[in-house]
């Protein structure tokens, strides 16, 4: 039997969102005997996550204390929506995170399952610089139809001429945009430098390179400057192994000014057998709102697939409509080859990238003939 109750009516929550500067909604999943249980766990999550302790009078900090606002329970799971104010973190995802999914995250079996805000709060997000039309629009040739982005393979192990040379062969061949394999870590600015330098000249300003942004923390702004100087068209940054705060801090800084394209390195990690934080959030809703231009997930397809069902929430989040904040590009990965172009098309539409890693460099033939597949599979899909 389902029980359901929604603690607050719209106006109350009006009111509490006036007072506190906008609220953010975070959806938790947890195991529950009854409703008297379930009411219980999360009035303690909204206490412990923003008090740490539930105190005697609550009208003393009721601007400080998250609420519970609805509440369901089916065979031993509730589902609890509770409000955050964001007078507690402003609009620092890793603040807001801290805040919602911080000690929290040690207790067994309790998922965050989605992240949203009210209109308020959404006015004041930073959001996407570029977004998925501001992309098409650097990427020369680019229709409405997805674009074809492919991946320098192998990433190690090459010379800064090798990968030159695959880069001119692939963009040569109608890829709109290539950009570096996430483990391509430059030790020093010179070694990015000199990649850069040989990409730029093969490539004869063809494509959009996107350049893996890496390195100490607290040097990756005077990295992307500096790149960004020697002619880096965008930037691919891991934000769950350099943190948030990273990623939002470089999307905002007005010395950065090309995509910023978002890695999802590291974010299966926090999430297990319902337990963890939801793909949709870590990949759709914080990334978003951190301003990354594009998002990189698995895709429901390939060698790390995520069920279609999840892979479809993290595209949903990427592409909803939210206040002013532009789409982001949503970039289904992970084994991707031309037979899977009308898949992604009937579960995704046209609003994607299509990123062919391995299914072009580890074709039969040559990078061209592997390009051809995808060209002539998404011109076929996407009439």
């Amino acid at each position: 039997m389902t029980q359901a109750a929604k603690l607050f009516t719209d106006s109350e929550l009006i009111g509490f969102s006036q007072s506190v500067g906008g609220l953010v909604f975070a959806t938790y999943r947890f195991p529950a005997m009854d409703a008297a249980e379930s009411l219980k766990i999360a009035d303690q999550i909204a206490s412990g996550q923003t008090l740490g302790f539930v105190p005697d009078d609550k009208s003393e900090y009721k601007n400080f204390l998250a609420r519970v606002v609805s509440i369901e329970s089916k065979d031993s799971v509730a589902e609890a929506t509770i409000a955050f104010p964001s007078a507690l973190f402003g609009t620092d995802m890793a603040g807001l995170l801290t805040v919602v999914f911080g000690k929290i995250s040690f207790s067994n079996g309790i998922m965050l399952t989605d992240l949203s805000a009210d209109a308020r709060y959404l006015a004041k997000i930073f959001g996407s610089r570029f977004g998925l039309q501001g992309i098409r629009k650097l990427v020369s040739g680019a229709n409405d139809k997805p674009m074809l982005m492919a991946i320098l393979k192998p990433g190690i192990g090459h010379d800064d001429v090798k990968l030159a040379k695959q880069y001119a062969e692939l963009v040569e061949a109608g890829v709109q945009i290539v950009k570096d394999d996430e483990v391509r870590i430059d030790l020093s600015l010179d070694d990015a430098k000199k990649r850069l330098g040989h990409v730029l000249e093969r490539g004869r300003s063809k494509g959009l390179y996107v350049m893996a942004l890496n390195g100490p923390a607290f040097e990756l702004k005077q990295r992307a400057v500096a790149l960004q100087a020697e002619g880096a068209q965008a930037f691919l940054v891991c934000p769950f192994t350099y943190g948030l705060s990273v990623l939002q801090s470089l999307c905002q800084d007005e010395d950065i000014s090309v995509p910023i394209f978002a890695h999802p390195a590291f974010t299966g990690a926090m999430y297990s057998n319902g337990h963890g934080i939801d793909y949709s959030v870590s990949l759709g809703v914080l990334m978003r709102w951190c301003g990354a231009d594009a998002v990189l997930y698995p895709s429901p397809y390939g060698s790390i697939a995520l069920p279609r069902e999840k892979a479809l929430k993290i595209h949903h989040h990427l592409l909803e409509s939210q206040s002013n904040l532009k789409v982001c590009a949503s970039v289904p990965s992970a084994g991707i080859v031309p037979a899977f172009v009308q898949k992604i098309r009937d579960d995704f539409g046209g609003d994607v990238v299509i990123n062919a890693g391995t299914g072009i460099a580890k074709s039969e033939a040559s990078i061209s003939l592997g390009v051809k597949k995808f060209i002539d599979a998404i011109d076929a899909a996407f009439i």
